[in-house]
């Protein structure tokens, strides 16, 4: 069975069509204004930090087995979303003066950096550009492992609708 053929669950990532089908990529005239939150969660089982932890009442979850949607309108965009979300699903956007804007969890050594350029990653792990961070913020996630909230810059807006993970190159 070719991975075309297989389903987001079995996959472990939506493609971009199936996102655009289910409504959850936000529109380029909304990532054009302010940045915001989308998820792009595959299963549906109990969880609703995302949710419990928006202060905004910005994602609505029908239930607590349901997958949950951003309301763009109340997003701000404040990154606690990101942090919470034990199925690393949820993501910032943002276009901004020509540039593309991804913010991200990470829970990976080495520490990313200020301006440290990185290989950005498709949803299924191709590189598909370059890019720069540009915030990483650590979170405390217990002792077990780190994870921080990063956000990436890249030249190419476009990218934003598709760069989900980064690789920060050995040294």
């Amino acid at each position: 069975m070719s991975m075309e053929e297989l389903n987001a669950l079995q996959r472990g990532y939506h493609r971009k069509d199936e996102l655009e089908e289910l409504g959850v990529l936000p529109p380029e005239e909304t990532v054009k204004e302010k940045r915001v939150a989308l998820i792009e969660c595959v299963e549906e089982i109990p969880c609703n930090p995302c949710a419990f932890v928006c202060r905004l009442d910005a994602i609505e979850k029908e239930g607590l087995c349901t997958l949950g949607k951003v309301d763009w309108e109340k997003c701000s965009g404040c990154t606690l979303c990101v942090a919470v979300c034990p199925g690393l699903s949820i993501f910032l956007q943002q276009i901004k003066d020509g540039k593309g804007y991804v913010t991200m969890p990470y829970e990976v050594l080495p520490a990313p950096k200020v301006g440290m350029t990185v290989q950005l990653k498709d949803r299924s792990g191709k590189t598909v550009g370059e890019g720069k961070i540009v915030n990483p913020t650590y979170q405390a996630k217990g002792d077990a492992y780190p994870r921080w909230v990063v956000t990436v810059e890249m030249d190419d807006p476009a990218l934003s609708y598709e760069v989900r993970a980064i690789k920060i190159p050995e040294e």
